[in-house]
């Protein structure tokens, strides 16, 4: 069943009058007061909410269905059937076109209760002489589910449904309602309404940093903003790395610590030395402290690819593997719960937050603290830049893997630098180098990926073998498996020099002129 056309009623409305209303005015047949409860889900970063779409789970006379349709339009596009309510991650549910579209939208990213909301529902049938019906039309009123069904009403509404093949009798009740009731179709925003007066607020949460900053801002301002932010995207994701909900709530937070790591690293100047210092030190032993976790997470999110890289033969054997990552994933899950309520991170977070939001000295100490941000950012953006094309020129084939590595290092902090300050550039502009990095950035993170995994199978058959876990068949397919990231390691390294190549030819190069070059004229800038 599929809706046409829903019809916003005044909530001081009475339903039994417009009940009565129905009856009089239209030729319909009234069935049975219903009722059911509708539960709305997403992920926490609201991707499907960025998707235009509305994820509902409905529970109805024992059955349990759950829907994916446009939002602002009850028009359900995708729906299957649950014996159960969703599980966590879109990969678990039935196989199916629903599975695969959620699976798509959400990644790795769980499905989270938004809230729920009870239905009362009357049906009225539009039937033909022959005892066919043709339309339905409901006559609802939402209401927050809360104690003793008396939550906050949020609408009262007429939703018509069409049957296939009675589309001309769907328009023509459609016109009786607008003519003879006066009433005119809205698309409603139902989960807005719902949340409106809780914590929650579909897409208040992103991952990603932007930031309006004004040229002429000091530049001590600008980037105590920016860390702010950053700090509260750290703290927005600590409730979800503690209870465990999907493996982003960590990378989210581990992103925020490394882009606050570089802007202490790249803005030197911009802070004063024992502050620099002091919360460095403190970053830095919160980045490594995070560290064994995602890493953990990330074999066991890329555990089935790495085994489809074996023959069929021995990717069976490979499955004792799994089971030490998901051992040694969960030990390492509580010390970092441990931390992360512990004393140092709480003192961290109290005495940064302190400093970020303190007053600004008249007189700072350091140099760049009250120049322009403008200035400050093309010159350490420009800066970068520059050491990003001298190390990638610098490289060639016979170069140690060590290069490679400080080569992507850099690229990050180029990135991050022009994340930061992206506001000051027009969006174009900075949204195609960004672009173009990026795809170098892709080519080093995973020549740096398939190294790292390639050593770390020897590390982990050592530890198996050191816990009495491995066996001839299972140490076979880990060496097999080390083996094939050597050589896709190499596959990818071949690869470097046409994307560097890229990177750095001529029109790019002067682009990044045009935006970043500290002498470059005010005319490319906004």
């Amino acid at each position: 069943m599929a809706t046409l056309l829903t019809y916003p009623l005044p909530k001081q409305d009475s339903l039994p009058r417009w009940r009565q209303t129905l009856l009089d005015r239209l030729p319909l047949h009234a069935d049975a007061a219903d009722r059911y409860r509708l539960h709305f889900y997403d992920s926490f970063d609201w991707r499907l909410f960025m998707a235009g779409k509305l994820l509902e789970w409905r529970e109805h006379n024992g059955v349990s269905e759950l829907c994916l349709h446009d939002s602002g339009n009850d028009v359900t596009a995708l729906t299957t059937r649950l014996d159960r309510p969703p599980p966590r991650f879109a990969a678990d549910l039935p196989a199916g076109r629903l599975q695969r579209q959620l699976d798509k939208l959400l990644g790795v990213r769980a499905l989270l209760p938004l809230t729920c909301v009870d239905v009362r529902s009357q049906c009225f049938r539009l039937i033909d002489e022959e005892g066919k019906t043709r339309v339905r039309l409901f006559l609802e009123q939402l209401r927050l589910a809360g104690s003793g069904g008396h939550g906050r009403i949020l609408a009262k509404r007429l939703r018509l449904a069409p049957l296939h093949g009675y589309g001309n009798d769907a328009k023509r009740l459609t016109q009786h309602i607008e003519q003879n009731l006066a009433l005119l179709p809205q698309a409603q925003n139902l989960l807005a309404e719902a949340l409106s007066g809780t914590s929650k607020t579909p897409g208040d949460y992103s991952s990603g940093i932007d930031i309006p900053l004004q040229p002429e801002q000091r530049a001590d301002a600008a980037m105590r903003r920016i860390l702010l932010v950053l700090l509260q995207t750290m703290e927005t994701n600590e409730a979800g790395i503690i209870d465990d909900l999907d493996t982003e709530f960590l990378h989210d937070f581990r992103v925020a610590v490394r882009r606050s790591r570089a802007a202490l690293g790249q803005m030197k100047k911009v802070f004063p030395v024992r502050t620099l210092q002091r919360f460095r030190d403190e970053f830095a032993w919160l980045g490594s402290m995070t560290g064994p976790s995602r890493d953990l997470d990330v074999y066991l999110l890329e555990f089935s690819a790495l085994q489809a890289l074996l023959p069929a033969d021995l990717r069976g054997d490979l499955e004792p593997l799994r089971d030490h990552l998901a051992r040694h994933r969960q030990q390492e899950h509580a010390v970092l719960c441990r931390e992360l309520q512990g004393a140092r991170y709480r003192k961290l977070k109290q005495q940064w937050r302190r400093y970020l939001t303190s007053k600004l000295p008249q007189r700072p100490a350091a140099a760049d603290a009250r120049k322009p941000i403008a200035d400050v950012a093309h010159h350490r953006t420009w800066r970068m830049y520059r050491r990003v094309l001298k190390e990638g020129n610098a490289i060639t084939p016979e170069s140690p893997a060590e290069e490679v590595h400080e080569l992507r290092k850099s690229c990050k902090k180029l990135r991050y630098l022009m994340e930061f300050f992206k506001r000051l550039y027009p969006a174009r502009e900075i949204s195609a180098l960004i672009k173009i990095l990026k795809k170098l950035q892709d080519n080093l993170g995973e020549f740096q990926d398939l190294q790292v995994q390639s050593q770390a199978m020897k590390q982990f058959s050592v530890e198996m073998d050191r816990e009495g876990r491995l066996s001839p068949q299972t140490a076979l397919a880990m060496e097999t498996l080390s083996d094939t990231l050597q050589d896709h390691m190499q596959r990818v390294r071949s690869e470097f020099a046409n994307r560097f190549e890229a990177f750095g030819k001529k029109a790019n190069r002067q682009r990044f002129e045009r935006l970043f070059h500290p002498d470059a004229g005010a005319e490319n800038r906004p």
